[in-house]
């Protein structure tokens, strides 16, 4: 007998602990809101009636101080520009086997004479790249020495290195046009049927002359050149 009170009394003190471990776990889980709550929490925070919308504060822009910029561009002028110096009889140094390597920081009187003859003859104007790396800058020095003429100029860095342009003006005359511009003969150029070349600040038809002593199979490419520098 009194071992089975002692399992009575273990059993019922086990349920004890249950019931108590439950009531804390329930006392410890978060209660969720009801009906009562939900009103108070309605009435403490408002939604705003729909007549007061309109009256409600807007938040003023934040102020951005932006950097002045210079002058605006003059898109007008540019693409005016752009079109007479793209234009196609502006734009063909392919046509002439003769090309001036020159740079827009050279003396303005020399670039002026090499412009006048480039257009009399049909030499192209080479740039290395871009005035203070400005497409506008260099449209705008461009437009203002060529002016109304129509001369055809490109910018070819590569040409400047494939043959090995140190001084400006510099003027080449392609024997092979095709073997003149091909990529695949790098850095160096200068093979017999390929070029010849000048350099000085002379005029182009004492350059061509030049070239015509230098190589005398050059001297059916300079003739026509020559010619229309003489002409009318």
């Amino acid at each position: 007998m009194p071992a089975r009170t002692e399992i009575r009394a273990i059993a019922a003190a086990a349920c004890a602990l249950g019931l108590l471990a439950a009531s804390i776990a329930l006392a410890q889980a978060p209660r969720w809101p009801d009906a009562d709550d939900i009103e108070r929490a309605r009435k403490a925070h408002p939604f705003p009636q729909a007549d007061r919308l309109g009256a409600q504060p807007v938040p003023a822009p934040p102020r951005v101080n932006l950097p002045s910029t210079a002058a605006p561009t003059d898109i007008e002028a540019l693409a005016r520009a752009g079109a007479r110096l793209g234009s196609p009889a502006a734009q063909t140094p392919a046509a002439s086997p003769l090309r001036i390597f020159i740079t827009l920081e050279m003396p303005r009187a020399s670039l002026q004479l090499l412009t006048d003859q480039a257009a009399r003859s049909g030499a192209v104007l080479v740039l290395r790249g871009l005035k203070a790396n400005s497409m506008r800058e260099t449209l705008a020095a461009v437009s203002s020495l060529i002016g109304e003429r129509q001369v055809a100029w490109v910018i070819d860095p590569e040409a400047f290195t494939r043959h090995r342009i140190e001084r400006a003006p510099t003027f080449v005359l392609s024997l092979d046009y095709r073997a003149d511009t091909a990529t695949s003969c790098g850095t160096d150029c200068r093979t017999p049927p390929a070029f010849v070349s000048v350099s000085g600040d002379v005029s182009v038809d004492h350059a061509l002359d030049t070239l015509a002593r230098q190589r005398p199979e050059a001297r059916p490419l300079v003739a026509p050149l020559l010619a229309r520098l003489k002409g009318p």
